[in-house]
């Protein structure tokens, strides 16, 4: 007796595949000196605006100073300065390096031992680190590029003031919100988180 087709099982094909090979993945393309030089850029208006940021929240809420893009622009160049001075360090470390790794075979025996395999990386970092160094400086000496600087550190903090100033609120508003006089002290409850609650959190995170 032939059984109807429907009634058959059918074989579940299964398809084999090959075990996963790193090796065969291809070399990631090695990173240019401009590309290299951006992302320190990046990475250092980043720490500036941070810096800055820093000091315009205690400036303007510890020490009561109306903002004033003048009062801080020089954090700005003097923090620019200090991480140019830290490229420049770096590049006379990785000189050195490149004089004594230029003809040296063989493996390496720790992360720091550089052969001539690392000639060609160590000569990009020497001129990224003096490039970048240049760059800062640069940036350090113009006022435009600080006063850019400045304001996006001044929104940076007003962002950070608003989180907490929101955190605060909402933290008593629903059990003040039920007193009678809740909108006649809503203005000095304000006033009293601003000037202790931020200024101790600012306090704590940057140590003035």
């Amino acid at each position: 007796m032939r059984w109807p087709s429907w009634l058959r099982r059918r074989t579940v094909k299964t398809v084999r595949t090959r075990p996963f090979d790193e090796d065969a993945l291809p070399e990631p393309a090695a990173p240019t000196a401009e590309q290299s030089l951006e992302e320190g850029m990046l990475l250092a208006e980043y720490a500036t605006r941070m810096a800055v940021k820093n000091h315009i929240v205690v400036d303007t809420i510890q020490y009561g100073h109306d903002f004033d893009p003048a009062r801080h622009t020089e954090e700005a160049a003097a923090m620019l300065r200090e991480l140019a001075a830290e490229q420049g360090e770096a590049a006379g470390r990785i000189e050195e390096e490149l004089a004594s790794a230029e003809g040296v075979r063989g493996d390496a025996r720790h992360p720091h031992d550089y052969r001539d395999v690392d000639v060609a990386n160590l000569r990009l970092r020497h001129t990224v680190a003096l490039a970048l160094a240049d760059a800062l400086r640069a940036e350090a000496e113009s006022e435009d590029e600080l006063l850019r600087i400045v304001e996006r550190s001044r929104q940076d903090a007003w962002d950070e003031v608003s989180r907490a100033i929101e955190a605060g609120l909402d933290a008593f508003s629903g059990m003040e919100a039920l007193k009678e006089n809740y909108e006649r002290e809503k203005p000095a409850r304000l006033k009293l988180l601003i000037w202790r609650d931020l200024a101790r959190l600012q306090e704590e995170r940057t140590g003035y």
